[in-house]
């Protein structure tokens, strides 16, 4: 008579200690993939939306300046005015094209109002670049600097530098936001009305 063997045959602890440890590496590598992945993405979004929001704002003012020309700069929103033939390596923080202010801005009670460039240093203060009270900046870009350099060759022509980045919001990490910070630089030439 044979006797059956009433064995259970099953993993020992170390077999189990052994493929729970490879299935956790495996899983964190998956999950860190997809992180880096999400990121990625993240950060092609992010400098697609600086990119979009620096040409239609160059875009505007170069339109502006080429239309009407640039009558001066100046430092503070009614101060005096700097000609191009007067001053030609200064930077400043306002451009006046015929009736029209762009500069660097913060909301106010009612406007935007002009600021110092002290203002939009931080992380999290949201600053932009205003047309006469009005952004022409979308609220996803924090506008840190904007300065004018203006120069009369025998053409006129504004220099516009600008720093800017993503603005706070809940789903964009910090390390993410100043990662991606901007610094843009274009010159737009005055162009000479023909009689």
């Amino acid at each position: 008579m044979k006797l059956k063997n009433n064995r259970f045959q099953g993993f020992t602890l170390i077999e189990v200690l052994v493929s729970l440890t490879i299935l956790s590496i495996i899983l964190v590598s998956v999950f860190w993939i997809f992180i880096s992945s999400s990121d990625i993405s993240l950060k092609t979004d992010i400098t697609r939306m600086l990119q979009q929001n620096i040409k239609s704002s160059v875009e505007r003012i170069s339109e502006d300046i080429r239309k009407n020309g640039f009558d001066c700069v100046r430092n503070t929103y009614w101060g005096s005015c700097v000609l191009p033939n007067e001053n030609k390596t200064s930077t400043w923080t306002i451009l006046v094209v015929w009736w029209n202010k762009y500069y660097l801005a913060q909301k106010g009670i009612s406007i935007y109002e002009s600021v110092e460039k002290e203002n939009c240093d931080e992380l999290d203060e949201k600053c932009t670049l205003a047309l006469n009270g009005k952004p022409i900046m979308n609220s996803w870009v924090d506008v840190k600097d904007v300065q004018f350099l203006i120069s009369d060759t025998s053409v006129k022509k504004v220099t516009i530098l600008m720093t800017l980045q993503p603005a706070i919001w809940k789903w964009i990490k910090p390390n993410l936001i100043k990662d991606n910070r901007f610094h843009f630089q274009t010159t737009i030439s005055q162009r000479d009305t023909l009689n």
